[in-house]
């Protein structure tokens, strides 16, 4: 079984620097951090995680609290955040937590010595503060970090991309109105009509609390629509099903836009048209400033750091 000096041999780096690497240490020069990478894979090199968690009075573990009702988080996000740690031998713990005070006190359970640092995913209100937690799309108090999805540019993209199709009656489904994202969504939409000086219909923005009737109220309004804006790929997926139920056909008679890009999207008939939630560059970001955390790195001034969605056209927009 390798050990950590043939780690070291194998990459030309002393002991001290592969054991800076795999505790997620700051200072190692990215060459030196990759061979080190690469000598643990080559050698399959695991560490005794017992005796390094003595050694460091840590425990190895992140832990992530999200509500179940993330679905396109859990698909995106977790599988991505779970790669980041594995590379710096950590490990995820996972709860699951509706409402404030359920994430409030599953904060406090994994800070109490379950794990060294928690993301929260969605937080439907601010949690006490705490310099070991970092944030994803929720609500942050003005000393909490908070990395997430920039919803006004992508709901305003997604609009002023169809409006440069001819579109002129938009409608919005969100999943929540008092939700962060619901709330910047309306108003990227708001956006986008008056930079063409167009009217807000408030009857043409919905809430999905239940997608079916969500959008059977919507198509029983009889408010003429040409197109759609939805936040998750799932609701674009129902909105065909039903769509199609009354004779109406995407993108022929209405056509459709997520902002979330997820798997789905490239699976559905017709393929989704989509403002792509940047998964990759928030796991890679929330893991970084945990090991900032980690290593007892001071972290940047606090603020809410905005990362913006790209544009991916498929079959399901089409001129009006």
């Amino acid at each position: 079984m390798a050990n950590i000096t043939d780690v070291s041999r194998l990459a030309n780096v002393s002991k001290a620097t592969v054991s800076r690497v795999l505790t997620g240490t700051r200072g190692v020069r990215e060459e030196s951090r990759l061979a080190v990478l690469q000598a643990v894979e080559q050698l399959n090199y695991r560490p005794n995680a017992m005796a390094r968690s003595l050694a460091n009075q840590s425990t190895d573990c992140i832990g992530v609290i999200l509500s179940a009702r993330e679905t396109g988080r859990i698909t995106s996000l977790l599988p991505l955040l779970e790669r980041e740690l594995s590379q710096v031998n950590r490990h995820l713990l996972i709860r699951f937590a509706e409402g404030q005070a359920q994430q409030q006190a599953a904060a406090d359970e994994l800070l109490g010595g379950r794990c060294d640092a928690i993301v929260v995913i969605g937080a439907s209100a601010p949690l006490a503060r705490d310099e070991r937690l970092i944030q994803l799309d929720g609500v942050a108090e003005a000393s909490d970090i908070n990395l997430s999805y920039d919803f006004v540019f992508a709901c305003e993209s997604a609009c002023r991309f169809l409006l440069g199709k001819s579109h002129r009656q938009i409608a919005l489904l969100v999943e929540s109105l008092t939700t962060p994202s619901g709330l910047q969504m309306v108003q990227g939409y708001q956006q986008a009509l008056q930079h063409q000086s167009l009217p807000y219909n408030r009857q043409l923005v919905i809430e999905a609390g239940d997608n079916q009737q969500a959008l059977l109220g919507l198509l029983n309004r009889y408010l003429p629509f040409t197109a759609l804006v939805v936040q998750h790929d799932a609701q674009a997926a129902e909105a065909m099903r039903l769509l199609r139920e009354f004779n109406l056909q995407v993108p022929q008679d209405v056509s459709i836009v997520s902002l979330e890009g997820s798997t789905l999207a490239s699976q559905l008939n017709p393929a989704l048209t989509c403002i792509e939630y940047p998964s990759e560059r928030l796991a890679q970001e929330a893991v970084c400033l945990t090991l900032q955390v980690l290593g007892g790195h001071a972290l940047p001034s606090a603020e809410q750091q905005k990362f913006t969605g790209r544009l991916v056209t498929r079959d399901s927009v089409q001129n009006r």
